[in-house]
């Protein structure tokens, strides 16, 4: 029983929003690897649950990008434009899933002691600020906030909660496993950011190998058709 409650408290604790520095930091089923809560890559770094579905998204797109630009790009008569324009996009698409997947997307912390005065949230009633703070209070400074039963966070309206995560999310949009977390308030940007970049890689990869199909298969025939010709040259010149 002791092992429980102390296992709840600690579960609590990650919970609740603070200044600090922290490293390898549990928060729900989250890992703050470095950096402070509440902040965004490079910051900090904080990967969700599903984080090795993260790191097939970052080999999938490092390694299709360096295909492509060894066996395609390098062979394109305009490979010096090619190569570093190839290059360019996988290190933006990277960088954009970098902030997506590594930040903070949008967690309701709970509030510490002395930081729950200073919220300025809808429905925040300052004039019930006694200096004081327990459960009941929270309540009526926070009219518009309910409480949620797996996290045990006020949270208000627009925030849900994420069962792979066991995180209250503002504004959640869904959880993502190639992200290997929550797209919510905070990383949405990102994440419409990382499809954009990713769009634009895959379609001037798609460009470069029509390209570089193209320039071959026009050599091959003309290839051919010089050995043919050559041939029925030498033919005609026996006959």
């Amino acid at each position: 029983m002791a092992k429980v409650k102390h296992h709840a408290k600690d579960k609590e604790n990650n919970r609740v929003r603070t200044g600090q520095f922290h490293c390898c930091r549990m928060v729900g089923n989250h890992i703050l690897l470095w950096g402070h809560v509440d902040t965004s890559f490079p910051f900090q770094a904080m990967v969700g649950p599903d984080w090795y579905c993260m790191c097939v998204t970052y080999a999938l797109v490092v390694g299709g990008g360096f295909l492509v630009s060894k066996f395609v790009c390098e062979r394109l008569e305009w490979s010096a434009i090619a190569v570093p324009i190839e290059l360019a996009l996988v290190g933006l698409t990277c960088c954009c899933f970098s902030f997506a997947a590594c930040s903070d997307p949008g967690i309701v912390y709970k509030e510490l002691f002395e930081s729950v005065a200073t919220l300025e949230e809808p429905g925040w009633d300052s004039s019930l600020s006694d200096g004081g703070f327990d459960e009941e209070n929270a309540k009526k400074r926070m009219p518009k906030r309910s409480k949620c039963i797996h996290c045990e966070v006020y949270r208000l309206p627009s925030a849900s909660h994420c069962y792979d995560c066991d995180l209250c999310i503002s504004d959640l949009d869904h959880h993502c496993p190639w992200t290997g977390k929550c797209i919510g308030r905070k990383t949405l940007k990102y994440f419409y950011a990382f499809l954009g970049s990713l769009t634009i890689l895959i379609l001037y990869s798609i460009a470069c190998l029509f390209a570089f199909m193209t320039a071959r298969g026009f050599g091959w025939d003309s290839e051919g058709g010089g050995e043919g010709g050559g041939g029925d040259g030498g033919n005609s010149t026996l006959t």
